[in-house]
């Protein structure tokens, strides 16, 4: 593909998707990462593209002015809001956020999928719902294909994504009794995955006439393979779930391989979540499951439910009321039986780039809005991430707690280390000695810590010493005590690491140390990097935080290690 014409495909597949990270756009274009960088520049500087951290965002904006998401606070999340309407994302993350939020009280209304602890769940009923666009395409295979249907279902790994795919499955052969599912796989939700897989398997699979997508993202990812491999429209069809926003109705209303699609309505949900929270802030009973509607839709029906406005597809509200079940009263001027409205309203937002959370998003917060109720968009990656460092902060204030007048102590690199570093600035009478850089600048700052370098090659990626010279500067050093970090840990496998050069550092300064004191948080646990350091025996000390099961700390304590939990 020549330059023009990848930054055409680039523009395209941005504005299609609303961002795109370099690593997906390389995948997409077939280039290294490197050159997709040089493009974004490019791009950038002619204003056709946004340039991001980490990838590109469309400039094409559909957000409605007045509606641009909040900044989000400093504060801890749960002192922030007073509702949280929240997505299951994975046990971890639940875990670390949902847990705190359970803690102080605050009602957890769940949105899509069930999660533990939730007031209600707001969801479509997604095997029934997949079960009917089955069925629908059933009878489109006996009508167009004499009955012959292979289907790609590009699927994900949760459970009301499994049951749509199981519903749609069940359908189609209720109507098309051979029909044959030649793939179902794990598209990860995410837009270039989708595309790859779809075009990876319609290479192999001519006879492939049907593709199902759990929601638009994938359904859009097999779109643009479909596209990009020239199949005629006459031979394939896909089926989103979802027709969440402008694109995948634009789409629709033109035909195409998009000849029908099963509508979630985000106008309908979005209410429904608001009024949800403010019920549940008030402790009124709320039923165990809100169950949205669901309607089949092809491009002749479409403008029966949605009409296309200056500012997008809307719905048509008198069109649907009376025919379609509302779960709950989502009118803003319905009576309340309280006056107490929650001051503010948390979001939890798992898949930011897609548009039914940003549809959804901005749906949610114009409800709230109205009701002078503050509203607040919680990106997952990074609560995630501050909750991470907030651990790791708390696991190097406990291992300075260890750390004694006149010890001499060896700190290995890594992000520990370097928290670590700053928690000894107030220290004195104690000698370090480290080969991470970062932690050498930090304790300069204090010229009452003796400090040793260990000296050797500087590895960039790590900013770490490594190489003979250091290890010969170890062989002729002891320390009290060492505070080991490695990127995997597991009872099968022991202590693990990703860089040969630096196992072999850590292994001297294991040999070197009186103490050894592992530093690792929960996420470290389950690993196993490449290099085998050493077996988890070697360790005298583990300081971790609470997020680590018991059973795993039970099975660490078995082996030896006397392990300290991080006030956290």
């Amino acid at each position: 593909m020549q330059t023009p014409e990848r930054l055409s495909q680039i523009v395209s597949y941005v504005d299609t998707q609303g961002f795109l990270s370099v690593k997906e756009l390389s995948h997409l274009c077939n280039v290294s990462e490197m050159t997709i960088r040089r493009d974004l520049g490019i791009l950038d500087q002619a204003h056709r593209i946004q340039r991001t951290y980490g990838g590109a965002a469309s400039v094409r904006s559909n957000q409605p002015a007045g509606l641009q998401p909040p900044t989000r606070a400093e504060s801890s999340l749960v002192d922030r809001v007073d509702v949280l309407i929240a997505t299951s994302v994975s046990p971890t993350y639940d875990n670390l956020l949902l847990e705190s939020v359970t803690k102080r009280n605050i009602p957890i209304i769940a949105e899509s999928l069930s999660m533990q602890n939730e007031e209600t769940v707001v969801a479509v009923d997604n095997y029934k719902a997949g079960y009917a666009i089955g069925k629908w395409a059933g009878e489109y295979a006996n009508k167009h294909w004499n009955g012959r249907a292979a289907v790609l279902d590009l699927t994900y790994q949760l459970a009301n994504t499994q049951l749509r795919s199981h519903g749609f499955i069940a359908g189609l052969r209720e109507t098309a009794p051979n029909a044959e599912i030649v793939h179902s796989i794990n598209a990860q939700s995410r837009y270039a995955i989708s595309y790859q897989l779809t075009k990876d398997v319609l290479t192999v699979n001519k006879n492939i006439n049907i593709i199902f997508g759990i929601n638009d993202t994938i359904a859009l990812g097999a779109l643009q393979a479909c596209k990009d491999l020239n199949i005629n429209p006459e031979n394939m069809i896909v089926i989103p779930f979802g027709l969440e926003g402008d694109t995948l109705r634009n789409i629709l209303k033109e035909g195409g391989y998009c000849k029908v699609g099963l509508a979630m309505f985000p106008e309908i949900v979005a209410p429904t979540c608001v009024e949800a929270a403010i019920s549940a802030y008030n402790h009124q009973p709320l039923p165990r499951q809100l169950i949205t509607p669901y309607a089949i839709l092809t491009s002749e029906t479409l403008c029966d439910v949605y009409e296309q406005t200056e500012h997008g597809w809307e719905l048509r509200w008198d069109a649907i009321i009376g025919k379609l079940d509302l779960p709950i009263d989502i009118s803003l001027d319905k009576p309340r039986t309280f006056n107490i409205l929650p001051h503010r309203i948390g979001f939890i937002v798992p898949f930011s780039e897609h548009e039914w959370y940003k549809k959804l998003t901005l749906l949610m917060q114009e409800h709230a809005s109205k009701l002078k109720i503050e509203f607040e968009i919680v990106d997952v990656d990074q609560t995630t991430k501050n909750e991470v460092d907030l651990r790791r902060r708390e696991i190097a204030r406990a291992a300075a707690e260890q750390i004694n007048p006149n010890d001499v102590i060896m700190i290995d690199g890594g992000p520990i280390a370097n928290y670590l570093a700053e928690m000894l600035l107030n220290k004195n009478q104690i000698t370090v000695i480290t080969n991470s850089v970062p932690v050498f600048d930090i304790l300069t700052n204090n010229p009452d810590i003796i400090l040793i370098s260990t000296g050797g090659a500087y590895r960039h990626s790590s900013q770490m010493l490594v190489g003979p010279p250091a290890e010969g500067a170890l062989r002729e050093l002891r320390a009290d005590k060492l505070f080991l970090m490695v990127t995997g840990i597991s009872l099968d496998f022991g202590l693990s690491h990703t860089n040969i050069s630096e196992v072999t550092l850590k292994q001297n300064m294991i040999r070197s140390a009186r103490e050894v004191i592992l530093l690792a948080d929960h996420s470290y646990f389950g690993q196993e990097s490449i290099i085998q350091v050493a077996p988890l025996t070697v360790v005298n000390k583990l300081i971790t935080d609470d997020a680590l099961p018991a059973s795993l700390r039970l099975e660490l304590t078995k082996l030896g290690l006397q392990i300290i939990l991080a006030n956290v």
